[in-house]
């Protein structure tokens, strides 16, 4: 790498570089190392060398004049593999990533179709507030509990068909359980995604076996819930979740990739990440 061409930074630490000045906000000290060295910004992160872009200009500049350079994504280390390492986000560019996010564009963002996950999220919003005041007036709210309840209903839905009646039964529950120990391992500080040629520390420091564990859970989920979904008893439904749609574009010959059982759950996973990061930064209601 030429030095002499890198954006400015901070000075860094041998061996940790500049993860030491993330802090436990990151968003903020990136901010604040952003007012002293620009918008466009180097930092060592571990063995990763990474670039800050703090400027909205700038970042359009990147993603549209440079796309292509900057289409792929660290492949993290826990992500990857509960992505079941057909994600979207961590796919190297190529034929299948184009397929995949037309797919995901003329199927999954498709105008009718974000219409009636809006719809689905305000009906669980109206459930949500007749819940508080049904049984919370007078007490304390957990409401950090309630938003997650809210995120796993509306997920249920949209990518599940879970209804009303069931999203709480067996399969919801064991839904929400999942998502929560997904979360929180992902969330977690992994020695290889700042030290990859580390990554075998994580067989002995207990993050492989709860990777494992927590793939094995949800592979076996997914794997109950197609078969489900592909079951002929099956009652009809109003609208197609988005398991229904991935099956149908699977059957479909005029398709120039045909996903298999992993891609299909690697591209259901994705989306229920990209859903989870919609009710996390929009407002539920208008």
């Amino acid at each position: 790498m030429n030095t002499r061409k890198l954006p400015p930074g901070p000075k860094k630490l041998p061996i940790i570089g500049n993860l030491h000045q993330l802090g436990k906000l990151p968003h903020r000290s990136l901010k604040t190392l952003s007012n002293t060295y620009g918008n466009l910004m180097f930092l060592q992160l571990g063995s990763i060398p990474t670039l800050v872009v703090s400027s909205p200009d700038m970042a359009r500049e990147i993603f549209k004049a440079h796309d292509l350079i900057f289409s792929g994504r660290p492949p993290l280390y826990a992500a990857k593999k509960l992505t079941f390492d057909s994600s979207l986000t961590f796919t190297p560019y190529g034929e299948y990533w184009r397929e995949v996010r037309k797919i995901v564009v003329l199927e999954l963002m498709m105008a009718k179709r974000v219409q009636t996950f809006g719809t689905i999220r305000v009906q669980e919003v109206e459930l949500m507030i007749d819940h508080i005041m049904a049984d919370h007036v007078r007490s304390p709210i957990n409401l950090s509990a309630l938003t997650f309840s809210l995120s796993n209903n509306v997920i249920s839905r949209v990518a599940f068909g879970f209804t009303s009646a069931n999203r709480h039964g067996k399969s919801g529950g064991e839904f929400q359980e999942l998502l929560n120990e997904i979360q929180h391992l992902v969330a977690e500080f992994n020695i290889a995604d700042y030290f990859p040629r580390m990554a075998w520390l994580n067989k002995f420091n207990g993050f492989d076996q709860r990777l494992d564990k927590i793939f094995r859970n949800l592979d076996e989920f997914l794997d109950k819930v197609i078969k489900e979904h592909v079951d002929a008893k099956r009652p009809e439904q109003d609208h197609e979740d988005i398991i229904d749609v991935l099956l149908r574009i699977r059957k479909d010959p005029n398709q120039r990739v045909t996903l298999n059982s992993e891609q299909l759950k690697g591209v259901l996973i994705y989306k229920i990440g990209a859903l989870i990061w919609m009710l996390k930064y929009s407002v539920p209601l208008n």
